[in-house]
């Protein structure tokens, strides 16, 4: 049979053919004096064979070896088979997050965790989209750079939800997000002022250090206005 041929029923195209020619995975048949290439039912096979193994997500460059004789083949499987399974782990892993994820930008308050109580305090104190999302991307930061552990955020939630006059502390809080960028220094002072009873309320809660410091300090100066960042500095 012609390359052709043997390429339709093996199910491939030419072009496989004659790449599996140049990598040496199918020895190339001599050609009869017209100068095609002549194949045999045994050159269909070992297609077959490539064209199995290729489907079953044994690479190229192994493909060869499992070819050679049973016991490297059952060995290239069995490496085949390990990483399919890590695959499909790391898949289920990533299905899980974005199952995750999805729940929290539709529902944040009625997601899991830490997640979910920032939410619910959110939600609880009316406080604008732009602080909520500076809120939580603080919080991101923290339980990242700590390694997972969403204790830190925890114990300020639990610290917010001891507060004597919560009420009056939110109230705090949405004078200082309503703060404008040229509000003079009696206006600043007056943010201050409201925020600071409420501090020894929050004193035990643990203040990060080091390089996760320095990052919040960061995103705080980046989303907050001139004016915010002075009212939270006289603190």
């Amino acid at each position: 049979m012609r390359t052709r041929e043997l390429a339709d029923l093996a199910g491939v195209t030419v072009r496989t053919v004659r790449h599996y020619h140049q990598i040496g995975l199918l020895p190339e048949p001599p050609r009869s004096v017209n100068g095609y290439r002549r194949y045999t039912a045994d050159d269909l096979v070992r297609l077959l064979r490539i064209r199995h193994l290729v489907e079953a997500g044994v690479g190229l460059t192994d493909v060869g070896e499992a070819l050679d004789e049973d016991a490297s083949a059952v060995a290239v499987l069995d490496r085949v088979e390990a990483d399919i399974e890590a695959r499909m782990s790391r898949l289920r892993t990533q299905r899980e997050l974005v199952r995750s994820l999805r729940e929290q930008w539709r529902e944040p308050e009625s997601a899991d965790g830490v997640v979910g109580a920032l939410a619910a305090v959110h939600r609880a104190s009316g406080l604008p989209t732009e602080a909520a999302r500076l809120d939580s991307d603080i919080a991101t930061l923290v339980v990242h750079l700590s390694g997972g552990d969403t204790s830190v955020v925890e114990e300020g939630l639990a610290a917010i939800g001891d507060l004597r006059d919560a009420p009056s502390f939110f109230a705090a809080i949405d004078a200082l997000v309503a703060l404008a960028p040229d509000a003079d220094e009696t206006a600043r002072g007056h943010v201050a002022d409201a925020l600071r009873p409420h501090l020894s309320s929050l004193a035990g809660v643990r203040v990060p250090q080091g390089r996760l410091a320095g990052l919040l300090d960061e995103l705080r100066r980046l989303r907050l206005n001139a004016a915010q960042l002075d009212a939270l500095d006289r603190l």
